[in-house]
């Protein structure tokens, strides 16, 4: 139970030089295309949140079967712990978005004939907008940090406090992640169309927070176990992770319908505006978001032997983490990138770039101890678990 993972620099060079590699093309497609400001701001937007809500679906992860008393995910909790070493770096590169405010948010330049826009000044106005960012960031990157430390700790400590103390700051995250996921989701991406509203658009994103970080579990479950580690992942653990991708994938289908189906029916000019715009445009991507993130995992997944095989659901797992950055893409892109809103090198220069960041920070926090927290009260029925 001492296995500990060794990140090469052969795996840190090839990050890197596919990193360099993809930044060059991204300032070449750049000064050569010249997207506009806004494009290029939308972009970051979207590659933050979509990473960031890896690192916290990781938390959402940890912190649900810690409060539940769940033993099974044991053996593999060490990899959703390192995605949460990501969000310090979500926390700087958000606070970059300051730079590009006028490029992405109307409200900043606000016209006082507007009345809608008046009413929200209150919330909607650039102090307040870093301040709550501040405050968000700062409860996700103390409660995961703290446990974290108390997952250390049980390396080499047998002693249960450490278990009650993680089990306590994963309920407190549970609580503060509940209320943030949503109100910085209204900050960050709806108030990009900042007269349209949606009554259930946290919960929406929290589901695809949470889908996106179990597609990403499972492909570093693949990965580790191809370059020869976590021998004792056995075929009932992946099974487990299926079924979440697989029930949780139908979750954010319900949601997408629910709140589509509940504006289509109100037909108000107010919450109609949003999937106008991205029916009228983006038609061809509106309906493959949808097949991509429920009709793949639901018929990908739907038999039992085909939730027990690694390489197959690694597979699904990688479509739908495509899938989910579409959704994304939907999200912010039209209103953020306007009538220049695409894909192409600039967005998938850019989102390579970010994942090879976002890779290297989960590798070097694995290689940093035991691939297993080995005197975790739970580790004995997680090793002989059976599904």
């Amino acid at each position: 139970m001492d296995e500990q993972f060794n990140f090469k620099k052969q795996y840190r060079n090839i990050l890197l030089i596919v990193m360099a590699a993809c930044l060059l093309v991204l300032l070449a497609a750049i000064l050569i295309s010249r997207p506009g400001a806004s494009r290029i701001w939308a972009n970051v937007l979207l590659n933050n949140q979509f990473f960031m809500g890896l690192s916290l679906g990781a938390a959402f992860f940890l912190a649900v079967h810690r409060v539940a008393l769940s033993g099974w995910h044991t053996v593999l909790q060490r990899l959703p712990e390192a995605m949460t070493t990501f969000l310090p770096i979500a926390f700087i590169l958000m606070l970059l978005i300051y730079f590009g405010m006028h490029h992405l948010y109307s409200w900043t330049n606000n016209d006082v004939t507007d009345k809608v826009m008046e009413g929200k000044k209150a919330w909607l106005n650039v102090p307040f907008f870093f301040i709550r960012l501040v405050i968000y960031f700062t409860g996700w990157i103390v409660l995961t940090r703290m446990m974290r430390k108390n997952s250390s700790a049980l390396m080499t400590s047998s002693d249960i406090k450490y278990h009650n103390r993680r089990k306590l700051f994963a309920g407190l995250f549970l609580v503060f992640y509940a209320i943030t996921v949503s109100s910085s989701s209204w900050d960050w991406i709806m108030s990009l169309d900042a007269h349209w509203y949606s009554t259930i658009f946290g919960w929406y994103v929290l589901i695809g927070m949470f889908v996106t970080s179990l597609a990403f579990i499972t492909l570093l479950i693949w990965l580790l176990k191809r370059l020869g580690y976590l021998k004792y992942i056995r075929p009932d653990h992946i099974h487990d992770m299926a079924i979440l991708l697989f029930c949780f994938s139908i979750f954010w289908t319900y949601q997408w319908f629910a709140q589509y189906e509940l504006i289509w029916y109100g037909h108000l000019p107010e919450e109609t505006s949003y999937y106008i715009t991205r029916l009228k445009d983006f038609k061809v991507l509106f309906f493959v978001n949808l097949g991509i993130n429920f009709i793949v995992p639901f018929f990908g997944l739907i038999t039992v032997n085909s939730k027990r095989q690694l390489g197959w659901v690694a597979f699904i797992a990688a479509i739908v983490l495509i899938g989910h950055w579409i959704d994304y893409w939907l999200m912010i892109m039209p209103a953020a990138g306007g009538d220049k809103a695409g894909i192409g090198v600039l967005e998938i220069c850019m989102t390579i770039v970010y994942a090879c960041v976002f890779i290297f920070i989960v590798l070097r926090s694995l290689s940093t101890g035991p691939l297993v927290v080995k005197n975790d009260p739970f580790l004995e029925e997680s090793l002989n678990y059976e599904s």
